[in-house]
């Protein structure tokens, strides 16, 4: 019994190194150029802060409370 479940396991792990293997992928084009993020940078910064104001007032109105 223990060789046929030696067996069965070692025939499992085997089939599912074949089904998990990767295939080959065709050439394909070169990657996208990347997306600039500079252009929305100071928006960015300027809603950071906005938000950040916002959370330490909202946590000092409860510590009054």
């Amino acid at each position: 019994m223990k060789n046929l479940s030696y067996k069965l396991l070692l025939g499992l792990f085997l089939s599912s190194q074949y089904v998990l293997s990767q295939p080959i992928d065709p050439p394909a084009d070169d990657d996208p150029p990347p997306v600039p993020i500079n252009q929305w940078l100071i928006v960015l910064m300027i809603t950071a802060f906005v938000y950040a104001f916002y959370v330490i007032k909202q946590k000092h109105v409860q510590l009054k409370k």
